[in-house]
């Protein structure tokens, strides 16, 4: 019950500061209370909302509203069996809590067993993939198969579609982060291979659940994810300019292991210029064994 209570409150716009206080350290009957526009004791003992908080908390409209629109998308979460789970839950995933900036909220379905102790490998890219990056994508991918490793992906045209299809044809496990919520997928096009990747046993991830419009911020958010659930992050092909960069960079900045298919994209050689990542040449180069 606390965490749907904390679920509104993060609907009605609450501070992440106030929230976190919230779910760890006050009873779920005060919370309610808070939810009736009723914080003031909290608020006169402890500071704990800023003043955007006590704006939000003074609507029962926009508190009714929230209450209404997350009731009735746990309804649809039940339905679809997708599960979410906040930072503080044992059940969040130890991968992201490492993170910068982890999402608070982590909504997911499939199997999450996957997030648990097994090799993930984050293969990203370019959109228009080259005929060599695609038959490297799946000679790589088979490798991996075989020695259980994960992969994940954005589930986007091009690389990232080619990397679960690939896993799935080899009968092996893979990961999609999504730009958008899991009830809605981007692009409409790769519904069905969202339905295979369940079907396959593998895990549908994404830290958001309103249907909103496309936001560019929302696919540098995913790549922090991609990056941060992966033990290892390959970049396939990308230009300088391409969102595959931002993936590189939170590599970087989560100190993951970081490698690019061997050839000459201008985004792949300036992420080697950087000195940072190395050239994949197959299994042997993760240090597996």
């Amino acid at each position: 019950m606390k965490k749907q209570q904390i679920f509104i409150l993060y609907d009605l716009g609450l501070s992440l500061s106030a929230l976190s206080i919230l779910y760890r350290f006050v009873d779920e009957n005060i919370i309610k209370k808070v939810l009736h526009g009723d914080y003031f004791e909290l608020q006169f003992e402890y500071q704990l909302f800023t003043d955007k908080d006590m704006k939000l908390l003074d609507s029962a409209e926009a508190i009714d509203e929230s209450k209404e629109k997350i009731n009735s998308i746990l309804e649809d979460f039940k339905q679809e069996g997708i599960e979410y789970y906040l930072y503080y839950e044992k059940e969040y995933p130890e991968s992201l809590k490492k993170i910068p900036s982890p999402p608070f909220f982590l909504f997911m379905k499939g199997n999450r067993r996957l997030l648990e102790g097994q090799f993930v490998c984050s293969i990203v890219g370019t959109r228009n993939p080259s005929s060599k990056t695609l038959y490297e994508i799946n000679q790589y991918v088979a490798e991996m198969v075989k020695y259980n490793i994960v992969t994940a992906s954005g589930l986007a045209i091009g690389t990232d579609v080619q990397v679960h299809l690939s896993t799935l044809e080899k009968k092996g496990k893979t990961i999609a982060v999504l730009p958008g919520p899991i009830t809605s997928i981007i692009p409409k096009t790769h519904t069905k291979h969202a339905s295979e990747i369940i079907d396959h046993k593998g895990l549908l991830i994404s830290e958001y659940y309103l249907n909103e419009p496309n936001k560019k911020t929302n696919y540098v958010n995913r790549n922090r994810i991609i990056s941060g659930i992966s033990n290892a992050v390959l970049i396939a092909e990308c230009g300088v300019s391409s969102g595959t960069m931002h993936t590189a960079r939170f590599a970087y900045v989560q100190s993951k292991p970081l490698y690019c298919f061997d050839n000459d994209s201008s985004g792949v050689l300036k992420i080697l210029n950087s000195h940072f990542a190395k050239i994949y040449r197959g299994i042997s180069s993760l240090k597996l064994f």
